[in-house]
Parts: C-alpha cells; sequence; structure tokens
C-alpha cells in the first residue's frame, strides 16, 4: 500500500483547476474578465483528496475538494507533474492562514503588488503557481512572469482535461 504522505524528493501530480462560480462575486467576475478570462475567474489546488485555494471570503484555506468547489458551475483540470510531491503539499499547508491579496487581484490592470512572490498574501493563481513551483516544476519563469492570472494558467502548455460543468 502506498503511503499517503509522499517521501521527501518523490513525485507525484497536483491538480490546477480552473474554475467559475455561480452567482459570480461580481468583484471576482471584474478581476477574470480585466485579466483577460472570460471562461475561468479562480483557480484551486488539488493534491491528492485535498484542495488549496486562496478566496476573497476565506483568504488561504484548505479543505476537501467538495467544499472548495461550492458553487462552482464550470471547470477545466491541468494535471502537472512535480518531482518533490512533499515539498508542494508543506508549501501549500504552510499558506493556510494566511489573507487574500486584495492589491494584487484588483491592480491587475494596474500592475499593483507586482510580486507573486510575496508570499504574505496570496491570490488564487499565484498560489496554485507558487504550489506547483515549491513542488519542483516551473510553469513559467518565475523572474519574468510576476504576477500569474488564471488565464496565464490555462494557456500553459499542458495537457488539459476537457470542460467539466458541475
Amino acid at each position: 500500500m502506498k503511503n499517503p504522505i509522499p517521501l521527501a524528493g518523490e513525485g507525484g501530480y497536483v491538480t490546477v483547476r480552473l474554475t467559475s462560480r455561480w452567482p459570480y462575486n461580481p468583484v471576482s467576475l471584474a478581476v477574470g474578465v480585466l485579466s483577460g478570462s472570460r471562461q475561468f475567474s479562480h483557480a484551486i489546488t488539488i493534491i491528492g483528496n485535498r484542495a488549496y485555494e486562496a478566496s476573497m471570503t476565506h483568504g488561504c484555506r484548505a479543505g476537501s475538494i467538495d467544499a472548495l468547489m461550492g458553487g462552482i458551475v464550470l471547470y477545466r483540470d491541468m494535471p502537472v507533474w512535480v518531482p518533490d510531491l512533499h515539498a508542494a503539499i508543506k508549501f501549500a499547508e504552510d499558506q493556510v492562514g494566511k489573507g487574500y491579496d486584495w492589491l494584487g487581484a484588483i491592480g491587475i490592470p494596474f500592475t499593483y503588488s507586482e510580486a507573486w512572490s510575496d508570499d504574505s498574501c496570496w491570490w488564487c493563481s499565484d498560489l496554485a503557481f507558487a504550489i506547483v513551483l515549491a513542488g519542483g516544476t516551473r510553469l513559467f519563469d518565475p523572474a519574468v512572469m510576476k504576477r500569474v492570472r488564471p488565464i496565464d494558467l490555462h494557456m500553459c502548455d499542458y495537457p488539459k482535461a476537457a470542460l467539466t460543468y458541475a
């Protein structure tokens, strides 16, 4: 039987789930549209049976996939192999309880809060990028990509599942 908690250096999959909710949070919808996405306004990161997100209403939290999927009407999964799943999980767990990056989310069109690497607070897609990066996979060059939007994750050259209507 496989150990449910991976050992350091053991690889595995992190799923980046791009989502849309209904009814829409008007601020989240505006952020999504202003950042170039008409389809996805949020990202959830899933590792095993645990999900992680940074949301306007909850800040950084973790929970069951079902709990974090409340209100989701549409999603698309992008599984990403990371060489150190333990490091990804540890990083994700260490973010739980941190605040939401309001300046980053609201300031997208104005480029406020440009550094995704400020780990005092997060917004959803920056957190997903950082979790995958902590696991050892670079979706983007972190020295060049200063903000990661849901649409940026959607454009990554990784296989994605079909759109799912929840």
